[in-house]
């Protein structure tokens, strides 16, 4: 791969990851298109460039998280769940995080990349889910609720996960439908971007897991360098795309991507029937 053709999909992956246009739905437009299409393990590596942000963006967060990984009552969880309604702090945050996960995993175990890989060729499958995506954000534009993460019950938090298993597809936007769904089951916010945030890291470190044994064949293919520019300029853009989410959620305006979605996906829709 041209080391440019991969900084440009690293700035693509950037920017599209985290707000709510949805990253994969822009990577299957690009590479159906311009004709180009880079090994899974390479559209992976980019997210892991958008990942290394938010372990930056949540410091704070992920250094008292890291103090509760280890002491968290997994098995007990796990063998009576209503020990979940009896977490409390980070303790109750990281029982969010993996109850979330676990649709997430079914849908992604469900559906392997053949199935997937399906509607990367299918504008018009794109096209439905960018509208879907800009349907489901703009809905929930007036919602602004107020509950904290210790109030947050389970059947919810499940609910989230569905939505985020929902994002393997192209043109539905991980970060768009977990924050929307969130605030539409009363989520504060900016607490519902934080935990999207959150839920962004078992999923990626559990599709790097999936496809680590292609690495040989990925770096042969696109070549070492190219994977680490793309990498890098992922992680750049990815720094000010989450900046800027963030910004727009504070605003309350993070809807004002809906447009966007739903013009995009016609077009594609429309150029598809041609």
């Amino acid at each position: 791969m041209e080391w440019w053709l991969a900084v440009v999909l690293g700035i693509l992956q950037g920017i599209t990851e985290w707000l709510p246009i949805s990253s994969s739905g822009h990577l299957a437009i690009f590479q159906f298109y311009f004709e180009e299409e880079p090994p899974i393990l390479f559209d992976i590596i980019l997210h892991l460039g958008s990942l290394s942000v938010i372990f930056y963006v949540l410091r704070k967060e992920m250094f008292e998280l890291s103090r509760f990984i280890f002491r968290f009552r997994t098995y007990t969880f796990f063998s009576n769940y209503r020990n979940y309604s009896d977490l409390k702090g980070d303790e109750k945050l990281i029982g969010m995080v993996i109850v979330a996960s676990i649709p997430t995993a079914i849908i992604g175990f469900t559906f392997d990349s053949t199935v997937i890989g399906d509607f990367y060729n299918e504008m018009h499958l794109v096209g439905f889910c960018l509208i879907f995506t800009g349907m489901l954000v703009w809905f929930s534009k007036d919602y602004r609720g107020d509950t904290q993460y210790d109030d947050f019950p389970i059947r919810k938090v499940f609910i989230i996960g569905f939505f985020q298993g929902l994002a393997i597809l192209p043109g539905i936007s991980r970060s768009g439908t977990t924050i929307a769904i969130s605030k539409i089951l009363g989520m504060n916010p900016e607490k519902a971007a934080r935990f999207s945030f959150l839920l962004f890291i078992p999923a990626i470190l559990g599709a790097t897991l999936l496809k680590v044994q292609d690495i040989d064949e990925t770096i042969s293919e696109v070549g070492s360098a190219s994977l680490l520019l793309g990498f890098t300029s992922s992680a750049i853009t990815s720094y000010f795309s989450i900046n800027l989410l963030l910004g727009l959620i504070r605003k309350q305006q993070f809807h004002y991507f809906t447009p966007y979605c739903i013009v995009l996906g016609s077009i594609l829709v429309y150029a598809s029937l041609l």
